[in-house]
């Protein structure tokens, strides 16, 4: 196995090409729909729920304005060839800003599902999670040295946390119409499991490509698996954007508007960018 995987290794060239695309479009797509006010209610919801930006009184109409007029302008300053690196640069800065901005609420939103008895036990917080490595592949792309440790600890918090979670009664329900629709699952799904033990297998999935991906620190064979198993897995959940209706705002006409669990499987796109970078050929 460890011998195809390697030989379907991504070049250097594409792997750059993969996240210059990437980020074009998750930052535009999440710029544009805050410019048009369909993101407005989730970014209130995370701001208002903040026990110190919320004294403030901010706007919530204009700070979402504004982010997706800074995420927009950053998308397009990657995703055009005339624009100088030093430029790039500072969308790329942007990114890093955005990202542990975002994992700050971890620490200051409820995040934690009550009924489980918080803190491990992760709700909406999961979407959080993932800046780690988006953070990670933006200092990859600034040259910061230690981007690619950061990317892998961040694959690695991301499927572990959430993976581990898929042992639980609330993330198996949250998962189950998203199986159900999807033409990876729905066929094999119903007729070998029900709704627990198909969260299980998938959640144990996850577990394992997380102990291949420690492999970086002592087995590079181990890892690279690893690493293939995360982009099949980014993969597949990223087509659940197209087999799940819900990943659809429905109330503003559908697609293009993405609800917040569209957006959460959004920013699988740049884990899987991530991924091939840390799996590319030199």
């Amino acid at each position: 196995m460890f011998t195809i995987v390697n030989q379907i290794r991504p070049s250097h060239q594409f792997a750059e090409l993969f996240v210059t695309l990437s980020f074009a479009v998750v930052l535009i797509w999440f710029g544009l729909m805050n410019i048009s006010g369909a993101s407005e209610s989730v970014v209130a919801g995370w701001l208002d729920a903040h026990p110190l930006l919320s004294r403030f009184g901010f706007y919530n109409h204009e700070i979402t304005i504004g982010l997706g007029a800074l995420q927009s302008l950053s998308g397009l300053l990657i995703a055009l060839h005339s624009v100088p690196e030093h430029i790039k640069r500072y969308a790329y800065g942007f990114v890093v800003v955005m990202a542990l901005f975002s994992l700050s609420l971890l620490f200051t939103n409820p995040v934690w599902i009550k009924s489980l008895g918080g803190f491990p036990a992760i709700g909406s917080g999961q979407g959080l999670l993932k800046y780690i490595a988006i953070g990670g592949l933006a200092l990859w792309c600034l040259g910061y040295p230690h981007a690619k440790l950061v990317m892998v600890v961040g694959l690695i918090v991301v499927l572990g946390w959430i993976g581990g979670m898929k042992f639980t009664v609330p993330e198996a329900d949250g998962i189950a119409p998203l199986l159900k629709t999807s033409p990876v699952f729905s066929w094999w799904l119903p007729v070998y499991f029900d709704k627990m033990p198909a969260s299980y297998v998938i959640g144990g999935i996850e577990l394992l490509t997380v102990f291949l991906l420690t492999g970086y620190w002592w087995n590079a064979r181990l890892y690279i698996t690893g690493l293939a198993l995360s982009a099949i897995t980014f993969i597949i959940t990223l087509s659940f954007m197209a087999t799940y209706s819900y990943t659809w705002h429905g109330g503003m006409g559908g697609f293009p508007y993405l609800t917040s669990g569209g957006q959460f499987l959004l920013k699988d796109l740049l884990l899987l960018a991530a991924a091939l970078v840390l799996a590319k050929r030199s």
